[in-house]
C-alpha cells in the first residue's frame, strides 16, 4: 500500500481517524488558516523551509488550527528535535514524513481518509499478504492485519476481531479476518514452502547475475520479499572443510527457519549457500543505523538459538541494500565481515573504499573484468597465485615501495622487487603507468574481497 511504504510517523499521536481531509500547503504562513481536522501536506519547498525553529512554529500554528496532521515531504531526517516532538504530542498533531510523488501522496491520503473502495481494497490486499506471511502464528497474523488495516486486531481461540469499522473498509476488514481464521485453522505450515524458498534463495545468491534477475518473478510468487531492503547474516562453523562441517551446517539450517520466525517473524529467510548458512532479513524500507543495530541484536539471539551443543559458530552481518542485486552485495559484505574479524559476531564496516568495491564487485561484469586482468596470475593456482597477488597488492598499496611492501609481507626487499618484475611480465603490465597501476590495485582489492 502506498501510504505504508512512503509515510513515516515522526512524532505526536497516530493520525486520527476523524481527520476531515487533505490540504496542500505551499507557504508556512498559511498553516494557521487551514480548516479544522485537516491533514496538512507541505510541499517540498515548504518542508525545506520548516527546519529548526520554523518547524516548531508550524506545529504551533497547526495545533491552533486544529489540524489532525502535518506531513513533511522530500528528504527529511528520520528524527526530529525534542521541542518539535513535544509540540506535536501536546498539540495533538501527527507529525509525519513522506517521500515519493507529491500528487500521488495527496491522492492516497485523500482516499485513505475518505475510506473509499480503492483504499479499502489496497489495505485488504496488504493485510491478506501479511496474514499469509505470518507463518501460521495467530498473534503475528493479527499484528500484520492490524498494521495494514490501520486498526487493532485481536486473536483469541482461533477467532479474529477488530475495532468497529464501517463502509468499504469495514467490509474489507471482515474478509481479511475470515481469511486469518482459515489460515490459523490450517496450523503451522510444513517445511515444504520453506525448503522451496530456501532453494530459490540459494539460486539468487550463487547464480550468474542475469539468471538471478530472471528468478525475481518466481521469488515474488513464493513470498520472498526480493524487492525490499535486505541485511544478510552469514553463519559459519568454526571448523575446517569436510563432512563434519557440512553435517553441522545441515543441523543449523534445520533450526534456523523456526528460530528466526520465533525471534523476529517471517521477514527472515534462510538458505545454505556453499559452505555457510545465509539468513536474510528483509524490510520494506531502509531503517538506517537503527535498523542495523536491531539486526545485530537479533543476529546474536539467532546465533545462540541455532548453535548445536558443543559447536562453535561465527556470524557476519552486512549493511542494508535493496533489491536482488543488493541481496547479493549483502551476502558478499557478510562474508567479508567474517574474513576480517576474529570475533564470533562480526559486522561489516560502513565506511571506506571497500564498501564501494563491494557493491561494484557484486556484479558479474566487474568479476569478469577482475578475472581477465589477473588471469595470468590466477592460472598459476593455489599458493603461488595467492603469494603473487599478495605481493602485488602490498607493492601497489605502498605506492611502489619494495621496502615498505617487504616490511608488511615479512620478505626481503630484493625478493619483492624480483617478484614484481615477474608479475609485470606475466600481466604484460607497466606498473609505472598510473592508469594500469590503479586498475590493478582495484582488481587486487576486489579479488581479496
Amino acid at each position: 500500500m502506498y501510504l505504508r511504504k512512503h509515510l513515516r510517523h515522526l512524532a505526536g499521536p497516530e493520525l486520527a481517524g476523524a481527520a476531515s481531509g487533505v490540504r496542500l500547503v505551499e507557504d508556512l504562513r498559511r498553516v494557521a488558516a487551514q480548516p479544522r481536522g485537516s491533514v496538512l501536506v507541505l510541499t517540498e519547498a515548504a518542508s525545506r523551509e520548516a527546519g529548526g525553529y520554523r518547524l516548531d512554529v508550524a506545529l504551533r500554528d497547526a495545533a491552533a488550527a486544529g489540524a489532525a496532521g502535518l506531513v513533511l515531504t522530500g528528504d527529511r531526517p528520520a528524527e526530529v528535535g525534542r521541542t518539535a516532538a513535544a509540540l506535536a504530542e501536546r498539540g495533538g498533531v501527527a507529525l509525519l514524513a513522506a517521500g515519493g510523488d507529491l500528487a500521488e501522496l495527496v491522492v492516497a491520503l485523500d482516499r485513505a481518509l475518505a475510506g473509499d473502495a480503492a483504499d479499502a481494497l489496497e489495505r485488504a490486499a496488504e493485510a491478506a499478504e501479511g496474514v499469509l506471511r505470518a507463518g501460521g502464528s495467530p498473534e503475528r497474523m493479527a499484528a500484520e492485519a492490524g498494521a495494514a488495516l490501520g486498526v487493532g486486531v485481536r486473536a483469541e481461540d482461533g477467532v479474529f476481531t477488530a475495532e468497529p469499522l464501517t463502509g468499504h473498509l469495514g467490509r474489507a476488514a471482515g474478509i481479511v479476518l475470515r481469511l486469518a481464521e482459515l489460515a490459523a485453522a490450517a496450523g503451522q505450515p510444513d517445511e515444504l514452502p520453506w525448503r522451496s524458498r530456501a532453494r530459490l534463495l540459494t539460486e539468487l545468491l550463487v547464480a550468474p547475475e542475469k539468471q538471478a534477475q530472471e528468478l525475481v518473478a518466481r521469488a515474488r510468487a513464493l513470498g520472498l520479499p526480493v524487492d525490499d531492503w535486505h541485511v544478510v547474516l552469514r553463519l559459519e562453523p568454526a571448523l575446517g572443510e569436510g563432512p563434519e562441517r557440512y553435517a553441522l551446517l545441515e543441523t543449523v539450517a534445520s533450526r534456523a527457519a523456526r528460530a528466526a520466525r520465533e525471534i523476529v517473524g517471517p521477514s527472515w529467510n534462510a538458505a545454505l549457500a556453499g559452505d555457510a548458512l545465509i539468513v536474510v532479513r528483509s524490510r520494506p524500507r531502509d531503517e538506517g543505523r537503527a535498523g542495523l543495530r536491531e539486526a545485530v541484536r537479533d543476529a546474536a539471539l539467532l546465533l545462540e538459538r541455532v548453535r548445536p551443543a558443543g559447536a562453535e559458530l561465527r556470524c557476519g552481518v552486512s549493511t542494508a541494500h535493496p533489491g536482488v542485486l543488493g541481496l547479493r552485495t549483502c551476502a558478499s559484505e557478510a562474508r567479508t565481515a567474517l574474513r576480517r574479524s576474529p570475533l564470533p559476531l562480526a559486522t561489516y564496516d560502513l565506511a571506506g573504499l571497500d564498501r564501494m568495491l563491494e557493491e561494484w564487485y557484486s556484479s558479474d561484469a566487474a568479476q569478469q573484468a577482475v578475472r581477465e586482468l589477473l588471469q595470468p596470475i590466477l592460472d598459476l593456482g593455489g599458493e603461488r597465485a595467492a603469494r603473487l597477488l599478495a605481493i602485488l597488492r602490498a607493492y601497489l598499496d605502498h605506492h611502489g615501495s619494495p621496502a615498505r611492501a617487504a616490511a608488511e609481507l615479512h620478505m626481503h626487499r630484493n625478493a619483492v622487487s624480483k617478484n614484481v618484475r615477474r608479475i609485470e611480465s606475466l600481466l604484460h603490465a607497466d606498473l609505472a603507468d598510473p592508469q594500469q597501476r590503479l586498475a590493478l590495485q582495484l582488481a587486487c582489492r576486489a579479488a581479496r574481497i
